[in-house]
């Protein structure tokens, strides 16, 4: 789904921690000591949109969710107060022995333990030393207590792969890759005993200068888990020698793996409004994918923008459109939880990280019913947005990352034919909570950058 950011993930992930300032003092943590995990894949909350987002480690309890924004924070359901998960006092949650600096790849809940991947390695003169490579973390509820569960390389700084593929947990075994290829190995067991659940076709490594180069269709996955099956989307070539999205399934007690599901051409579902979105040059393109996508119960719902929502019956490969969504929004971003789809009315914007525009909500039920129409603009009317960010619905609430950023208006450069912008844009997200049923939109916490 969101294959532009695996390119600069690796570059970027390290400056992310350091990006973040507005650093706030530990207070008196009010967080359950012991929440209730189904060990299920928390499908709505791996859905964050927008390049650069970097919120997108989110995992949701009974009170609260738990991410990491550059910091691990709770936020509370109620009283939508968020925290930063650390507890120690006077802490300024820049140093290393901070509680709340995780650095998550994955992050889901389990009894009463956090879990959370990330590199563990120390360093020294600008050096990695005492490297241990990818590993599942575990800690307390407040963030205490951290214990190593297990390695996730099967040789420290031997995976091949140049793409960020992030592990998921469901129903008691951690899935990841390596290499290219998908393991599957039971939560806190050693990889010795991990199973290879699919390797795509061998192609030869390309080098240049006797450096591996990246190749673009290396395969770039995005795990799943709905009921007793796990699920994988991966790009893969196809007969005519284009590379689309392809679903399959994969059942844990029969070990077996079926594809079920390849991302459709235009003649399938229509050609799309041209609304210059940037999305529908994908559509047929060498790296054809949908915008957005939900499996749930037999059914993989999709979102076209400039189209509509769809509904695929993996058993039968039927097809059927549920909503034409142009009425609404020309393009849009759009998220699912198990019983809608959330709908914001932005747009395509150039070289951006986030999607200009964007003023109102639409909630879909998932048979293409349209309930609710939300307004952003209480929110617009005290700040100037630039875009948002759609990060994951729960119940009756969307939550969202709006682009705030404070604009200072500087003289253009012009070079040659080329001219360059010399306003610059100082860096501030605000959390926000659109509520369906009441239709009040809630500030939670600002974030400066």
């Amino acid at each position: 789904m969101k294959t532009a950011k695996n390119l600069l993930a690796a570059l970027l992930a390290a400056l992310l921690t350091l990006s973040l300032a507005g650093c706030q003092r530990s207070e008196k943590l009010d967080i359950p000591e012991v929440q209730n995990g189904s060990g299920d894949f928390q499908k709505n909350m791996h859905q964050a949109q927008g390049f650069g987002c970097w919120f997108d480690e989110i995992c949701e309890t009974d009170d609260g969710f738990y991410f990491d924004y550059g910091k691990l924070y709770y936020l509370d359901k109620k009283t939508h107060k968020a925290t930063v998960v650390c507890g120690k006092p006077d802490c300024d949650h820049k140093n290393a022995d901070c509680n709340a600096l995780i650095s998550a790849q994955s992050l889901w809940q389990y009894g009463d333990k956090l879990y959370y991947v990330a590199e563990d390695y120390k360093v020294e003169n600008d050096r990695r030393v005492d490297d241990h490579g990818k590993r599942v973390f575990s800690v307390n509820m407040d963030a205490t207590g951290r214990k190593v569960v297990q390695d996730l390389e099967f040789e420290v700084g031997g995976d091949t792969s140049f793409k960020i593929n992030r592990p998921i947990f469901h129903r008691g075994s951690v899935y990841f890759t390596y290499s290219g290829t998908l393991y599957r190995a039971a939560l806190g067991a050693d990889l010795k005993d991990a199973e290879e659940v699919w390797a795509p076709e061998a192609q030869e490594q390309e080098y240049w200068n006797g450096v591996p180069v990246a190749s673009w269709n290396e395969p770039d996955y995005t795990l799943w888990g709905d009921g007793a099956l796990m699920y994988f989307m991966v790009n893969t070539e196809q007969p005519d020698g284009v590379y689309r999205d392809t679903l399959f399934s994969y059942d844990p007690d029969a070990r077996e793996v079926k594809k079920l599901w390849v991302s459709p051409t235009p003649d399938m579902v229509g050609e799309p409004e041209d609304t210059g979105d940037d999305h529908f040059i994908r559509l047929g393109a060498t790296a054809d994918q949908v915008d957005q996508w939900y499996v749930q119960d037999g059914y993989i719902y999709f979102f076209l923008s400039g189209n509509g929502l769809w509904r695929c019956d993996l058993d039968t490969g039927e097809y059927k459109k549920l909503a034409d969504t142009t009425g609404e929004a020309d393009s849009g971003t759009a998220i699912f939880s198990d019983k809608h789809m959330w709908l914001l009315n932005d747009g395509p914007t150039e070289l951006s990280a986030t999607r200009q525009g964007g003023d109102t909500v639409f909630v879909y039920d998932l048979d293409g019913t349209l309930q609710k129409e939300l307004s952003l603009k209480a929110l617009t009317d005290e700040v100037t947005v630039h875009g948002y960010f759609v990060l994951f619905a729960s119940g009756d609430e969307v939550y969202l990352l709006a682009d705030a950023g404070i604009v200072t208006e500087g003289e253009d450069i012009v070079q040659g034919n080329l001219v360059i912008s010399g306003d610059t844009k100082e860096t501030r997200n605000i959390l926000v909570c659109l509520n369906a049923e009441t239709g009040e939109i809630s500030q939670i916490m600002e974030f400066d950058r």
